[in-house]
This record gives C-alpha cells, structure tokens and sequence, in this order.
C-alpha cells in the first residue's frame, strides 16, 4: 500500500521551502539594488500582500537576512535594512584585500582561460552608455565571483558571497561614475591578461592594485 500522505506532507514542505527561498531572494535582492535604502524600514504586511502568504515565512525570510547582517530587527520598533558606514567601506575592502589577491596566485596555473576571454571581451566593451550600471555591476561582480569559485574551496565561496552582497549594496549606493568604470574595465584586462599569461606573481599584484583603487574611489564618495 502507497503512503499518500507522507507523500502529501513531504510535497507541502517542499512547497513551503520554495516559497521561504523566493521571498528571502526577492527581498535580498531589493535591499541589495537600493530598493530598500539602507536604514530603511521593512513592513510585513506589504509583504504579506505582496506574496499572497502568512507572516511565517516572511519573518522566516527576515531572521536568514538579519543573519546576512542584511537587516536588523528591533522588538516592538520595526525591521530595518542595515545602515552602511565609512567603517563597513573599509572593512569589506580590507577583507577582499586578504582573499582576491592570494586566491588569483593560486588559480593562475589552472583557471579556465576560455571563461577569461569571454570576460575579456565583455570589459572591453567601452560603450557604456549602452548598458545599465547595474548590469555592469553584476557583470564585474560575477568575474570577481569566478575567481574565487575557481579555488574550489566551498567554505571560502559561501563566506565570499555574504562579503560580495555587502560590497555590491556599497557599489549601487555609491552611484554611476563612468570614469571609474572605465578604469575598472582597464584593470579588470589588465588582470586577465596576466592571466593569459599564466603570470602568478603579476596576477597578485594587479589584484591588489585593482583592489586598493576601487577602495579609494569608494571612500571619497561622501555617501556613507
């Protein structure tokens, strides 16, 4: 005899973890992209309406982002996505400045060079004003987030991301500025070059370099 009720329990769980998962994403994502400003108040209620759902898996989604230190949760004051100061800039950029530039060294004798040129052809593309600022965000998000997936160290990966996250809200707040994209895309060559070369020591240094100048153009923007 078929246990059809365990397999109707086992399908709601799953129902209901694929609801949690969807609206933990779409939240993130709006308090990633600026939708949801840092210091902004988050309400459950529109969220509730919005997803056609309880408050559980809304407050589910708020506790995983409370623990991403994407917002904070004050008791009987409200829900809040976290603020971003001038310390949180500096921090996120020390941490990157311990992690990119040994981890390219290390992937340099292996990365996959067809995976770089097509990166390489992508930043090389100057015609900005064809594509919106926070495509070009992603898309130099996701070739720093191929470097690190190239290690294979899955701890290294899953921390990296939660620091990207940061980064990336640090990036769309601080705005467009054409000039430092620009140079962004000229280091980012520079790069992969090296690595076309399968030059360690070269690939090391232009990381940091490109690190330490993407620092500095964050922290002269008086937004945080």
């Amino acid at each position: 005899m078929i246990n059809t009720a365990g397999q109707s329990g086992t399908a709601d769980i799953s129902k209901k973890a694929v609801l949690q998962d969807f609206i933990y994403t779409s939240i993130k994502e709006r308090i990633i992209n600026g939708e949801i400003p840092p210091g902004g108040i988050i309400i459950e209620n529109s969220f509730t309406e919005e997803f056609g759902t309880s408050r559980t898996p809304i407050r589910e989604a708020l506790l995983r982002l409370q623990r991403d230190r994407l917002v904070s949760i004050y008791p009987r004051q409200g829900t809040f996505a976290t603020q971003i100061s001038i310390k949180d800039v500096y921090e996120i950029f020390d941490i990157r400045l311990l992690i990119e530039p040994a981890v390219a060294r290390q992937i340099c004798p292996t990365v996959d060079l067809e995976k770089m040129e097509s990166f390489r052809e992508q930043f090389g593309d100057k015609n900005l004003a064809l594509i919106s600022y926070k495509k070009w965000f992603y898309l130099d998000r996701s070739f720093h987030d191929f470097l690190i997936e190239s290690s294979g160290n899955e701890t290294l990966i899953r921390t990296y991301q939660d620091i990207m996250d940061q980064h990336l809200r640090v990036r769309i707040l601080a705005g467009k500025s054409p000039s430092r994209a620009n140079k962004t895309n000229d280091e980012h060559i520079r790069i992969i070059d090296a690595f076309a070369r399968r030059d360690a020591e070269a690939v090391e240094q232009y990381m940091r370099e490109h690190i330490i100048a993407s620092r500095e153009a964050a922290v002269t923007l008086d937004r945080f």
